[in-house]
């Protein structure tokens, strides 16, 4: 193997490859990024089995070979290199690297025992980039941490008349964002393991291109792009219905302006207990409305917050985390907080049209 290659995108190849690779002691190769040297590219492959993610990066290929190295040493040398164009050829046992000044011999694996990688049939659902960024980003924090209820560490990916509809849960709080592709797109039922979903989120967030196209079909959900593709496997189970959890009916609604929100949620924040438990109160009357926090060790305090409200008074607490999460999800400069009555689910919105909502349930206080 012999060729050569602008640094920058070899770089972000391997970057991107070397954070999906995994720790197996018995199959110590996942710990590598398969490259790749053929005609007029330098093809970048990693997999933890869980999740795929193959590129191929522009190059001028002397001699083709392929070979198998450490993803985080490869990654750390050009994360060191100054110089535009990176040198590289195979060595007995090693891969020589070099850029201007800076050159390492890097330590081959068999590349014989990586995994190999089974091609996803082309697919016809074209997406921009920004609006598959997007649908993620706008639900992601809702998914649960935990791995107990597979299908609620997911993200829920699903296609609906003209929209692709994304959606989380915890079971205390869901997130759902439609997103609106000019041609109609269809999308199977998916449940995407929330950790694989941010990292697409992060992948896609680089793309240069402007669209993409994904499907979901024989366990797998895969993106493609301007030569790169990304396929993670899909939970078998199923999501919440949580439609018939919805409030159709408010008693309260309030608008107000995000950022105001947002430093009354920082502030009460810092001053919370362990529980995170904050109360908004909405008096009977005027345009403002209250967030207030008690805490034993450290104190109390509150924020009065001017607002446009309608309906009847009320006094809920939450949890300020909660809260502060959905702010990024959010592209409005103002959001509407709708009370469906005491002990009843808030559902939040930007004050807009953006085809997101979300839904906290209230604390006990």
């Amino acid at each position: 193997m012999k060729g050569e290659c602008f640094k920058e995108k070899l770089e972000q190849a391997v970057r991107n490859a070397s954070r999906v690779t995994g720790k197996n002691p018995s199959l110590p190769v996942l710990a590598c990024v398969l490259i790749e040297a053929k005609k007029g590219s330098v093809v970048v492959r990693a997999t933890n089995i869980d999740v795929a993610y193959e590129v191929a990066v522009p190059a001028r290929i002397e001699k083709e070979g392929v070979i198998a190295v450490s993803g985080i040493a490869l990654n750390t040398f050009l994360s060191g290199v100054s110089a535009q164009n990176v040198l590289f050829h195979s060595t007995q046992g090693g891969l020589s690297v070099s850029g201007g000044n800076a050159s390492a011999v890097l330590k081959v694996f068999p590349h014989e025992d990586f995994p190999k990688f089974s091609q996803p049939k082309e697919s016809q659902n074209t997406i921009p980039t920004y609006l598959l960024a997007s649908g993620l980003k706008s639900v992601l924090y809702s998914a649960s941490q935990s791995s107990i209820r597979q299908e609620l560490s997911s993200i829920y990916i699903f296609s609906e008349g003209n929209s692709v509809v994304f959606a989380a849960t915890d079971s205390f709080r869901l997130a759902e964002k439609h997103v609106f592709p000019q041609k109609n797109i269809s999308i199977h039922p998916t449940l995407l393991p929330a950790k694989n979903a941010a990292e697409l989120l992060r992948i896609v967030s680089e793309i240069e291109n402007e669209s993409c196209t994904v499907a979901s079909e024989s366990g797998q959900f895969v993106m493609k792009s301007d030569g790169m593709v990304f396929t993670s496997r899909v939970i078998d189970g199923s999501f919440p219905d949580y439609k018939q959890i919805i409030p159709k009916e408010f008693t309260t609604t309030v608008t107000l302006l995000k950022d105001d929100l947002a430093k009354a949620l920082q502030l009460a924040s810092g001053l919370s207990e362990k529980s995170n438990q904050i109360l908004i109160t909405v008096p009977a009357s005027g345009d403002e409305i209250s967030l207030s926090v008690k805490n034993a060790e450290v104190g109390e305090g509150v924020s009065t917050l001017k607002s446009s409200r309608s309906g009847e008074a009320i006094e809920m607490s939450f949890n300020a985390r909660y809260l502060i999460d959905v702010l990024g999800a959010i592209t409005e400069s103002s959001m509407s907080l709708m009370f469906s009555g005491v002990g009843k689910p808030l559902l939040i919105t930007g004050a807009g049209s953006s085809g997101f909502r979300y839904i906290v349930m209230p604390m006990n206080r």
